[in-house]
């Protein structure tokens, strides 16, 4: 029996011999796992072996759209993708914003799963029952939104996953956007579409309804959730600004003028459903490199001080952004491989002769030139591909013993700079790669008063119990607090609701669980969603258990106890509320909490079996 919510079909594709099946979403897979990732989850633990390799026709992509996904949830455009990445070597999930969930459940489908490889360069296009393998020798070579441009003209309304120039190339930094916007496939994801030499994904708007079992009640709980979003003070000054204008401290970090020159230059563009629209289009002009039309999920922190004005410098950080947009290239793993790189030349480790004659001075078109380079494996730009750690690894010579990673990934954060808060701290047990926002619960600056912590666990559904045990009158265990954070980031990942703080803040627990009863007839309650959802958050970390993962990764880099020097000032590490002895045993500690909280092996980390026989997956091994 179908639910109400769900499209009702997975779409399996095996590009090597051309062959499509339809199979019916098992009811009871979707109350076990709900959707999204829950159900990639499962699917990536029984369909890809762990030993597979992250470029083989043996590794799968899988995509998943949940429950909420398609219908006037306020920001529930979330696509989650899960591979085993060949970046860590690790299983991810990767979520990106966009109208891929819409066009994928119009044509029947909540999930969509592709195995093989084709012989020559190929885009799958999606219509109903119409599935269908094109070639595309014509796209290959061309950039992401050139690719996604072309595929709009044949196929509008569309949604379109592609891959860049990075991706044909294998590059373990890439990543790509879902129509141009939403960012995602970090630690690789695009290597794996390219090793299957599939160009893009194309999801064409179907002909399907999706159903809802109460649509009054659904509307009367969405009403109640905008009439705060569109309350919310600063609303006025994100649709504005951007996520650029949405922090006091970094407005005016650019020079005199840049704030407004922001805000002139750029669009506001939203995903379905939406109410804040924090993605935006950039127009260039006048100055440096207009006229210029490009797109972003956000403007966050990208500054340039090259120009001649300010007007040329803010040009010029667009001009970078989009060189990253436009190849496929991760800007953060960019950054970290090449400023690896740059320190090593300038302590003589490497030379001239190992980039190829660049020399790494830090200017700005010398990082154009290689953006594109690594984009390509030209030259120099091969080593920058493999990212940070294994470029250092063919380097030798001691260059490894500069590398700051988190499973062969570049943090996200770093705690001698901001403080080792949830979010720095789960980095480190992120199943298979880093992630920051899954430790995030709506709080984001140092140094806030422990009751409004309280008051957000609250919201998402921390147990009263787990409350106690958590907060003391002045101060939080990091790690216990860190699992119920992943909880309901998991449950956000299962049920297709975009984690990005503009929106999350103004969901609660009890909304949700209301929401999910009005859309799918089924009533539940908080616990049983949480539960859920740390079910599937257990599965990923079993599944990456089964790839050799454990507690040995999950400790902190060895450069977090080696305080970088800026200036005349030194950054320890540092607990949130400011003490800077913070060792290694410290952090070693945390470690214990969190997986005490989760009911986790603390010698391993490996789910224990009582814990797994608790989330109904005892039949599931590590």
């Amino acid at each position: 029996m179908e639910i109400p919510g769900y499209a009702g079909s997975i779409l399996y594709v095996d590009l090597t011999s051309g062959r499509t099946k339809k199979e019916p979403l098992a009811p009871g897979l979707a109350r076990t796992f709900i959707g999204g990732h829950g159900i990639n989850w499962k699917l990536a633990y029984d369909l890809i072996p762990p030993d597979a390799d992250p470029l083989s026709p043996e590794n799968a992509i899988i995509i998943g759209a949940g429950p909420f996904s398609g219908t006037l949830v306020p920001g529930a455009p979330e696509l989650v993708i899960t591979s085993k990445l060949p970046l860590s070597g690790g299983f991810g999930t990767n979520a990106g914003g966009g109208h891929f969930p819409l066009m994928l459940k119009s044509s029947g489908y909540d999930h969509l799963v592709i195995t093989g490889r084709t012989e020559k360069p190929t885009y799958l296009k999606i219509l109903d029952d119409d599935v269908e393998l094109c070639d595309a020798r014509d796209l290959w070579g061309r950039d992401i939104f050139e690719t996604v441009d072309e595929l709009r003209t044949r196929y509008e309304p569309c949604s379109v996953i592609p891959i860049g120039p990075s991706g044909e190339k294998l590059v373990r930094i890439s990543v790509t956007s879902i129509d141009k916007l939403g960012t995602v496939g970090f630690g690789g994801l695009p290597a794996v579409m390219g090793s299957k030499n599939l160009k893009a994904i194309v999801a064409v708007q179907g002909t399907r309804e999706i159903r809802v079992a109460h649509r009054l009640r659904l509307l009367k709980a969405v009403d109640r959730m905008l009439e705060r979003v569109m309350s919310y003070r600063l609303r006025p000054t994100l649709l504005e600004g951007g996520t650029f204008a949405m922090s006091a401290s970094w407005l005016g970090m650019g020079g005199q003028g840049w704030d407004d020159i922001h805000r002139e230059s750029r669009e506001t563009l939203a995903c379905p459903s939406c109410p804040m629209g924090d993605k935006e289009r950039h127009r260039l002009t006048e100055g440096d490199y207009s006229p210029m039309v490009s797109y972003s999920t956000d403007f966050m922190g990208e500054f340039e001080a090259s120009g001649k004005t300010p007007l040329d410098s803010h040009n010029r950080a667009v001009k970078r952004l989009d060189r990253f947009n436009r190849n496929g290239i991760c800007r953060f793993h960019f950054r970290d491989a090449l400023g690896l790189m740059t320190s090593l030349y300038q302590q003589g480790i490497i030379t001239t002769e190992d980039t190829d004659g660049v020399e790494l001075k830090g200017d700005y078109d010398t990082t154009l030139r290689l953006i594109d380079m690594t984009a390509r494996r030209e030259g120099f730009g091969d080593l920058l591909a493999e990212g940070a750690l294994r470029a250092a690894r063919r380097i030798g010579r001691g260059a490894e013993e500069h590398v700051i990673h988190i499973k062969g990934c570049s943090q996200y954060l770093d705690p001698r700079i901001d403080s080792f808060n949830t979010m720095a701290f789960a980095q480190l047990v992120h199943p298979g790669r880093p992630h920051y926002a899954c430790g995030g619960i709506g709080i984001y600056m140092p140094e806030r008063p422990i009751d409004l912590f309280v008051r957000h666990a609250g919201r998402i559904g921390v147990p009263d119990e787990a409350i106690r045990r958590i907060f003391g009158p002045a101060s939080f265990n990091v790690g216990r607090l860190t699992k119920h954070a992943e909880d309901w980031f998991s449950l956000f990942n299962c049920l297709g609701l975009c984690h990005r703080v503009y929106i999350s803040r103004f969901h609660s627990i009890e909304g949700v669980v209301e929401l999910y009863s009005a859309i799918t007839g089924i009533e539940t309650t908080a616990a049983e969603l949480l539960k859920a959802a740390e079910r599937a958050w257990n599965m990923s970390r079993l599944l990456n258990v089964r790839t050799g993962f454990g507690r040995k990764d999950d400790t902190p880099p060895r450069g977090w106890f080696t305080p970088p020097a800026a200036g005349d000032r030194e950054y320890p590490l540092r607990d949130y509320f400011g003490a800077a002895s913070f060792t290694r045993e410290d952090v070693e500690g945390v470690l214990n909490d969190y997986y005490d909280e989760r009911g986790w092996d603390k010698e391993s980390g490996i789910p224990t079996p009582e814990k797994l026989k608790e989330l109904g997956l005892e039949g599931y091994q590590p």
